[in-house]
């Protein structure tokens, strides 16, 4: 049997400090459970979409117009589209402080996020929302929306 050398069992200790050290790992993300669009704005109005609609209700929509879609859970495929056309989105982390949910200021639990796309609405066309889930089930959620 070989002898061990004194600077391999060096690392034994240093090993354990700094796995000590680790952060614990929290609960596993929390599967994608929604997908909805809750706002469309153009300068003619702003409708606030209520859940299961499938179609903008309060005024015809044109120009530029900001589509807001929340999502509750974490994907890792989001793709927004209006008549086909793939949309630049930018989003905002939601997170899970006490009772409330609000924008993650360094607080909270993520639990999901809000995507805001940009598109020049010509005329009535629809907008979809999909992304998939980052764990199990791995499930693909999508919505669609005719803006008018």
């Amino acid at each position: 049997m070989k002898n061990a050398r004194p600077w391999s069992l060096a690392l034994i200790p240093c090993l354990s400090l700094w796995l000590g050290a680790a952060p614990a790992w929290g609960a596993p993300a929390p599967a994608l459970s929604e997908v909805r669009v809750f706002k469309v704005e153009s300068a003619r109005c702003v409708e606030t979409i209520p859940e299961r609609a499938q179609s903008t209700q309060m005024c015809t929509h044109r120009g530029p117009t900001q589509v807001s879609v929340m999502e509750v859970g974490l994907g890792n495929n989001p793709v927004g589209r209006f008549d086909g056309a793939e949309l630049n989105g930018k989003r905002t982390p939601v997170c899970q402080v006490g009772s409330v949910s609000q924008a993650c200021n360094g607080a909270g639990t993520l639990m999901g996020y809000i995507y805001v796309f940009d598109l020049n609405v010509e005329a009535s066309g629809w907008f979809q929302y999909s992304n998939s889930s980052i764990n199990g089930p791995q499930n693909t959620l999508k919505t669609l929306l005719n803006i008018r």
